[in-house]
């Protein structure tokens, strides 16, 4: 198993300087609400002593707690607290918000935080993040503690566990042993001591379901093609499949034709009829400069260009570069590129009067 070394490094930020305000009517973008209700803790480990999957500052086995985003946008937790202490607020860890992409939370997804913040004389140190993990001041104990709990910003709870120490009703966890939501973001009186220890992983043993997605058609110059289902001109579109057996719900998710923007359209999170891909299933996304549901606000490049596909708003679940020459090819109006089978590695271009002809919202495969 991977572990982690911390080394602790340090440095200065100097901001100087300001910038006109050019128009002092127009005040400062309000920040994205953030549905913090959907962060719960997931699993968590007090002696994490054989095979540990992190060491702390002090070079000994780090205790650690995860987190886990039930809903279907993305949560950015910096500027939340946690805490093993509720009644002491001055033992409340605060989530530092210097590194959006790692403090964000994609819709189910994780993120593991580690305990035992103290270097290797001792001394404790303030809530940080290295290594590309957050790091906090608070040990866990199953003999002293009973509860871990989670604050939003403005401080207020929004999430604790059930009892896991020695007087709850698990009783004091054995080393090695983690407890947790028996399923993720479950109901809190499923909480149990897990049969495996899964930091950033689901708790039954199962697959994250990230990267089972894939662009499996797209048309990027329509003069007269007919595309079920969509009424008025003929627009470019493009097609996503799910590899996998779970349906997954696109809700929340962004789509570009700009790889240097993957925020460009966010399909709605509120839609889940609309927004779910059914397994081995189908999704169609309207390239027509509408902004509205599966309609984006752009159109697709006849010349060539990019597509890609995030969960989260910063990394992409599967991206395309398509263009004459490339892999992925430029197909003439009317025509499609897409994968030779659904969900496979080979490009090539459907072509209208064809046995291989453009299927949107449908199978590639000829014998489908």
């Amino acid at each position: 198993m991977k572990k982690y070394l911390f080394i602790l490094v340090s440095g200065i930020l100097a901001l100087a300087g300001c910038v006109k305000d050019e128009n002092p009517n127009v005040g400062p973008t309000p920040p994205t609400p953030q549905n913090y209700k959907d962060i719960v803790i997931n699993e968590l480990i007090a002696k994490d002593v054989t095979d540990p999957y992190y060491i702390d500052l002090s070079g000994g086995a780090a205790d650690w707690v995860e987190l886990y985003n039930k809903g279907t946008q993305a949560v950015n937790v910096a500027g939340m607290f946690i805490t093993d202490t509720e009644s002491d607020e001055t033992a409340w860890q605060q989530i530092p918000a210097t590194d959006n992409a790692l403090t964000t939370i994609p819709p189910k997804g994780f993120l593991v935080i580690i305990c035992g913040a103290a270097d290797a004389s001792g001394a404790d140190l303030p809530t940080q993040i290295l290594d590309s993990h957050i790091l906090v001041d608070m040990g866990i104990s199953s003999s002293k503690d009973s509860i871990i709990v989670l604050y939003d910003p403005e401080k207020t709870e929004v999430f604790h566990t059930a009892n896991f120490g020695a007087e709850g009703p698990q009783g004091e966890l054995p080393d090695d042993k983690s407890t947790g939501l028996a399923a993720d973001g479950g109901a809190i009186s499923t909480w149990t001591i897990l049969e495996s220890k899964t930091p950033g992983a689901p708790n039954d043993g199962g697959s994250v379901v990230e990267g089972t997605l894939v662009i499996n058609e797209f048309m990027c110059s329509n003069d007269s093609f007919v595309v079920p289902g969509v009424e008025g001109d003929f627009p470019d579109w493009f097609e996503v499949y799910n590899t996998g057996d779970t349906p997954i719900d696109m809700g929340g998710w962004y789509v570009t034709d700009n790889l240097e923007d993957p925020l460009q359209y966010q399909l709605p999170a509120d839609q889940p009829d609309l927004t779910t891909v059914p397994p081995h299933g189908f999704i169609l996304l309207i390239c027509d400069g509408l902004e509205n549901g599966l309609h984006t606000n752009f159109k697709l490049s006849g010349s060539g260009e990019s597509i890609g596909i995030s969960k989260d708003g910063t990394s992409f679940i599967q991206e395309i570069t398509y263009g004459d020459g490339l892999t992925v090819p430029n197909p003439p109006t009317d025509n499609s590129a897409g994968l030779d089978v659904d969900g496979g590695a080979t490009w090539m271009v459907f072509t209208l009067g064809t046995d291989r002809v453009p299927t949107p919202g449908a199978s590639n495969n000829p014998s489908k």
